[in-house]
Order: C-alpha cells, then sequence, then structure tokens
C-alpha cells in the first residue's frame, strides 16, 4: 500500500512584504514526521507566473524558505506555494499551499501566561508539554479559517485585531479541557463544552473591521460571519 503523506497546513502562508519570511513545512506519515533531506520552493501568482524559486533548509527534518517579498509585490490572494521536497528514499508529492503577500503578517493574539492569568490552575500540562502553545496555535489555525470561511476575509485584513484575543482565549481554553479530560478526573468535559459555547456566542458579536484593498483604510465590516458595507467608507482605524 502506498504511503500517505500529510503535510501539517493550517491555513494559507502569510508573507509580509519588504520583510524576511520564513515559511516552513512539516510532512507526517502516520505519526512520524518525515526525514525531508533537500527540495525546492516556488511561489507563483495568479496567473502562474514564478514569483521565487529556490532550494530550501532543512532543520530538524522540517523544510523552510526565506524569501523578502519586494516592495513592489501586489498583495493579497492568488498566490501559490508549491513545496517539491525529498527524503534520502526519493522524491515526495509536490505539496501546495495558498499565500497571501501582506503589509502586516497576522500573528496569534494569545499567550501562555494569559492563559494563566484567567486559569492559574492550568499549569498541569500534558505529558510531553511545558505549555499550551499547541491549543492555542491550534485555536488561532481555526479561527483564522473561520474568518475567510465565514467572513470572507483574510486576518491579516482586520485593522481591529484585539477582537481575536476573547475569540482566541474561550476556543483555546475548550481545547485545554478537552484534553485535560482525558487525564484528570472531575468536570474538564464540561468545561471544554462550556467553553465551546461561549466561542461560537462571542463570535456572533465579534466585530472586524476590514482593510479589503490593504491600503490601511477601512472598507467593510465584518460581524458574526456577515459582512456589511462599513459606515463611513475609507474610514481609517487606528
Amino acid at each position: 500500500m502506498a504511503t500517505v503523506y500529510k503535510p501539517r497546513i493550517g491555513g494559507p502562508s502569510f508573507l509580509e512584504r519588504s520583510t524576511a519570511n520564513s515559511p516552513d513545512l512539516e510532512v507526517w506519515a502516520g505519526a512520524s514526521l518525515v526525514a525531508v533531506t533537500s527540495g525546492t520552493y516556488t511561489l507563483t501568482d495568479s496567473a502562474g507566473a514564478t514569483v521565487e524559486t529556490g532550494s530550501v533548509s532543512v532543520s530538524g527534518s522540517v523544510a523552510s524558505y526565506t524569501w523578502t517579498p519586494g516592495g513592489g509585490e501586489s498583495l493579497g490572494l492568488g498566490y501559490m506555494e508549491e513545496w517539491a521536497l525529498s527524503t534520502s528514499g526519493g522524491a515526495l508529492p509536490v505539496f501546495r499551499r495558498p499565500a497571501v503577500i501582506c503589509l502586516r503578517r497576522p500573528w496569534p493574539p494569545l499567550t501562555n501566561a494569559d492563559i494563566l492569568v484567567r486559569q492559574p490552575k492550568l499549569t498541569d500540562y500534558p505529558t510531553g508539554q511545558t505549555s499550551w502553545d499547541p491549543q492555542i496555535d491550534d485555536a488561532w489555525s481555526v479561527i483564522s479559517g473561520r474568518v475567510v470561511n465565514l467572513a470572507h476575509a483574510h486576518p491579516d485584513e482586520v485593522l481591529n485585531t484585539w477582537a481575536f484575543r476573547e475569540l482566541c482565549m474561550l476556543l483555546a481554553l475548550s481545547y485545554i479541557y478537552e484534553l485535560r479530560a482525558t487525564y484528570v478526573t472531575g468536570d474538564a468535559q464540561d468545561q471544554a463544552d462550556d467553553f465551546r459555547r461561549r466561542w461560537e456566542q462571542e463570535w456572533e458579536r465579534a466585530h472586524f473591521d476590514l482593510d479589503t484593498d490593504r491600503d490601511g483604510l477601512v472598507e467593510q465590516r465584518g460581524r458574526g460571519g456577515e459582512r456589511v458595507q462599513h459606515p463611513r467608507t475609507s474610514q481609517r482605524a487606528w
């Protein structure tokens, strides 16, 4: 039976213009990280023209590529990464991931310290973890995907980035308590379910001021997964 390879893709790559970016890609087979040894990274635009290409660097079996998009690169969607990677046994399938060239890359708005401020007793990390960063990263990936699918925007278009913080907090706590339910007794699963419900409610209340053409001005506002015209088109938001 042919090996099933699984690239770890949580969403599009956000490549910040005029800044060195180092997108990377993990490839898994079953429960094992594939030992990538070399490969080529290629970025194409919406017309299929090559924007950037070169040999990847490999550290700890994970391929990465460092590149600085020039100030003249068009902002927005339509870009596609291709990762043509190899192991000591030969070439892997070519993996593709959408990319966005943006003015400012969006970052997770939450830290492990924030979790502990809200829930000080959450220091009983599961075996192999020293923080709740994996759950925070997973929550951020899901929220970013929901912004794309329901608000019809990308996280780098959101100017009032503080709107993400409580969303990320509630969803991360849901994931944390789901995990704790597997190794502690008590009501961890009930708490996980409660945080998930609160996350859904917070999503319905959330407003996103959207810079849809990435010029630093608010063009539209998204709320609860629905985009509406901003009452003052091209209002600058700080």
